[in-house]
C-alpha cells in the first residue's frame, strides 16, 4: 500500500511539473506600472489584469487590440479588420483616457483622430507581459491616465545565445512571421528582432443595418479587399558598468501600410483612402541600485508620422512626445519605500496647416509612498499614497493623487479600495487637427473609485467614475465638450482556477452604465459583457484552448440611437503541439461559429478564418 501511495505522489509531482509554466500555474507575477516600480501582483492595491507571455503563446493572438479583446476583458470596437482603427473602453473610459506604454515610452499619439494609442498596429512577437491597470493613475503617470494604464513589457536578453523564429499562414492570404535573437553576458546584452505581417484582408466597409444588403459580407457583394502590411523592428542594448549601475538603449519601430474605405456602408467601398504609418520609440536609461536607493534617469522619445491619401489629395501628420524623467525609489524600512521624481514632457504637432506648428509642454513633480505591514497577526496590510503636480504652459496646472488600501482577512482573501483623481489635457489633434478640431477645449478632470472583495480565484469589484467637462467626438460636429459631470459605474465579477493539473479556466462578467452630464447614455459601450477562456492541457506537449466573448446591448450612437451593434457571441479555438522541446506547431480558428456582426455600424468583422503556424526556439 505504501508503495502505491509513493508512486501516486510521484505521478502527481511529475504531472504538476509538466505544466509548471502554463498561464494558470505561474506564481509571483510582477507588476511594474502600478506605482511606477516592480511589485508582486498580490502586493498591489489596484485592480490589475496581467496577460503573460504564456497566455499570448497559448492563445496565439497577434496584435495588441486582439490580446486586450480576447484576454484582457476589455470592450473593443474595430473599423474593418486587422490594422484598421480600433477603440477600447476600460470601464467605459475611452482610449484617450488610457495611457499606453511600451517599456515606459508613451504610445498615445497626439496627432491621431481620437487622440489615442494606435493599438491595432502593435505586434506581439516580442512582448513578455501586458499589464492592464484600471482606475485613475494620473497621480503616478500624469495626463492620459485618468482611466487607467496599459503597460507593454517587451523581451529582455537572457544569459547566453538565444533565438526565436515563427511563421504563420492563414485566411485572407495572411502571412505573419517573426525573428528574434539575443546574446547576454554579465557585462552586456544585445537583443534584436522583427515582425513581418501581410494580409489581403477583406472590405472594411459593409452594408449598414438600414441598407438592403445588410448581413452579406464584402466578398458576396464583390467589394474590394482592403490590405494591410506591417513591418516592426525592435532592439535593446544594455551595458552593466558595475553590479549596481546600468545603461540601456531601446528602439522600436512600426512601419505599416493600411488600405481602408471612404466610410461606413456598402456605398463607401473605395480603392481610396490609403494610409502609411511610421512610428518610432526610443528610450535611453541609466539606473543605479544599492541597499537604499533605486535611481532611474530616462529620456524617452515617441515620433509619429502619417500620410493619408484620399480622393481629395494627400495629407501629412507629424507629431512627437519628448520626455525626460528622473526618480528615486528610497527604501526606509522592510517592504516600505517612497518614490520621488520629476519629469519634463513636450507634445508637438507639425504641419497641421502650411507653416504652422503647435506644441505644449509640462513640468511635473511626484511622490509615491508604499507600505506593506502586518498589522493584524500575519495578515498583510498594504497602503499606497501618490500625489503629482503638473505645470502646463497652455492649460491650468493640476494636482492629482491616488490612495489605495488592501487588507488580507484570511489566507488569500482580501478587500481592497482605491480612489484616484485624473487630469486629461486636450491633445493637439483635438485642439488644432484637420478633423473636427476645437481650440476652445479645456482639460477634463475626473475621480475614480473601486472596491474589491475576493481572492485569487473569485473576486467582485464595484467601480464608480466621474469625468467633469467630458470631451467627445461627433462625426458631424467634431470635438465637443459637455459641461457638468459624466458618470461611469458598474460591477466586475472574475473567476480563475486550475483543475486536475490539466484544465484551466478564467472568466469575467462586466455590467456597465454610462451617461454624460445630460443623463444621455454614451455610444459604443456594451451594457453587459462576458469573456471566458478555457485551456485543456492533454499532456506536456499538447493543449487545446477555447475563448469566447458575449457583447450585450450596445448602440452605435449616444442616447441609445443608431444601430444596435451588440447581442452576439464570438468564439475562437486554438491547438498547440510541441513536436520536440524547441519546436511547436499550432493551428487556430477565429470566429468558430462564423458569427456575422459589426462592432461599428457599416464596418466589417472577419468571417470564420483559419491559421496554422510553427514556432522554433533556441
Amino acid at each position: 500500500m505504501s508503495k502505491k501511495i509513493q508512486l501516486s505522489l510521484i505521478s502527481v509531482a511529475l504531472i504538476s511539473s509538466l505544466h509548471a509554466q502554463n498561464q494558470y500555474t505561474l506564481e509571483n507575477i510582477e507588476v511594474t506600472a502600478s506605482q511606477g516600480t516592480t511589485l508582486n501582483k498580490k502586493d498591489v492595491t489596484d485592480s490589475v489584469t496581467i496577460i503573460t507571455k504564456e497566455a499570448i503563446e497559448e492563445s496565439r493572438v497577434t496584435t495588441l487590440d486582439e490580446a486586450l479583446n480576447k484576454l484582457g476583458g476589455i470592450s473593443m470596437t474595430n473599423n474593418g479588420g486587422v490594422g484598421k482603427s480600433s477603440s477600447m473602453f476600460v470601464r467605459g473610459m475611452s482610449s484617450k483616457r488610457v495611457l499606453v506604454l511600451i517599456d515606459g515610452v508613451r504610445y498615445n499619439n497626439p496627432t491621431a483622430i481620437g487622440a489615442s494609442a494606435q493599438i491595432s498596429q502593435v505586434m506581439l512577437s516580442n512582448v513578455e507581459q501586458i499589464e492592464i491597470i484600471k482606475g485613475a493613475q494620473s497621480g503616478v503617470w500624469g495626463s492620459d491616465a485618468s482611466g487607467g494604464v496599459i503597460n507593454i513589457i517587451t523581451s529582455n536578453a537572457k544569459k547566453g545565445l538565444h533565438g526565436i523564429a515563427s511563421f504563420e499562414y492563414g485566411s485572407f492570404n495572411t502571412i505573419n512571421s517573426s525573428l528574434q535573437a539575443s546574446y547576454a553576458t554579465k557585462k552586456y546584452d544585445v537583443l534584436i528582432g522583427g515582425t513581418f505581417y501581410d494580409t489581403d484582408g477583406f472590405s472594411a466597409a459593409e452594408p449598414k443595418q438600414d441598407e438592403i444588403n445588410y448581413g452579406k459580407r464584402g466578398d458576396e457583394l464583390g467589394l474590394e479587399d482592403d490590405a494591410y502590411k506591417n513591418i516592426s523592428l525592435n532592439a535593446k542594448l544594455g551595458y552593466n558598468f558595475t553590479k549596481n549601475d546600468r545603461i540601456q538603449l531601446s528602439i522600436q519601430t512600426i512601419d505599416a501600410q493600411n488600405q481602408y474605405d471612404n466610410g461606413a456602408g456598402e456605398e463607401k467601398d473605395s480603392t481610396l483612402p490609403n494610409q502609411d504609418l511610421n512610428s518610432k520609440f526610443y528610450s535611453l536609461s541609466y539606473t543605479h541600485k544599492d541597499s537604499l536607493n533605486d535611481i532611474s534617469l530616462n529620456y524617452n522619445l515617441s515620433t509619429f508620422e502619417r500620410e493619408y491619401v484620399s480622393a481629395y489629395g494627400v495629407n501629412e501628420y507629424k507629431g512627437s512626445v519628448n520626455e525626460l524623467n528622473i526618480n528615486d525609489k528610497i527604501s526606509y524600512m522592510k517592504d516600505s519605500f517612497v518614490r520621488v521624481g520629476a519629469s519634463y514632457q513636450k507634445f508637438e504637432q507639425e504641419e497641421v496647416t502650411e507653416g504652422t506648428d503647435k506644441d505644449f509642454s509640462s513640468i511635473s513633480a511626484f511622490v509615491t509612498n508604499y507600505n506593506k505591514l502586518a498589522l493584524i497577526s500575519d495578515l498583510n496590510t498594504i497602503l499606497t499614497e501618490s500625489i503629482r503636480y503638473d505645470r502646463y504652459d497652455e492649460f491650468d496646472n493640476s494636482f492629482t493623487g491616488k490612495l489605495g488600501a488592501k487588507q488580507f482577512a484570511y489566507k488569500d482573501y482580501y478587500i481592497s479600495l482605491n480612489i484616484g483623481t485624473g487630469y486629461n489635457a486636450p491633445t493637439l489633434s483635438q485642439l488644432y487637427g484637420q478633423w473636427g478640431a476645437n481650440p476652445n477645449l479645456k482639460p477634463e478632470t475626473s475621480t475614480t473609485f473601486d472596491i474589491t472583495l475576493g481572492n485569487d480565484t473569485l473576486w467582485v469589484t464595484g467601480f464608480y467614475n466621474e469625468i467633469n467637462d467630458l470631451i467627445e467626438y461627433d462625426w458631424e460636429l467634431g470635438y465637443l465638450q459637455t459641461s457638468g459631470t459624466s458618470k461611469f459605474k458598474g460591477i466586475e465579477v472574475g473567476y480563475e482556477d486550475f483543475f486536475f493539473d490539466s484544465f484551466g479556466i478564467n472568466a469575467m462578467y462586466t455590467y456597465l452604465k454610462t451617461e454624460n452630464a445630460d443623463s444621455v447614455d454614451l455610444a459604443r459601450r456594451p451594457k453587459n459583457q462576458i469573456d471566458a477562456q478555457a485551456t485543456y492541457y492533454v499532456n506536456d506537449s499538447f493543449d487545446l484552448g477555447l475563448n469566447a466573448q458575449y457583447i450585450g446591448e450596445r448602440y452605435d450612437k449616444k442616447d441609445k440611437q443608431g444601430a444596435q451593434t451588440g447581442k452576439y457571441t464570438v468564439s475562437n479555438f486554438v491547438v498547440n503541439y510541441k513536436v520536440i522541446d524547441k519546436i511547436t506547431l499550432y493551428g487556430k480558428i477565429n470566429n468558430l461559429t462564423d458569427e456575422y456582426y459589426q462592432s461599428v455600424d457599416g464596418y466589417a468583422s472577419a468571417a470564420r478564418s483559419y491559421y496554422a503556424g510553427i514556432n522554433i526556439q533556441y
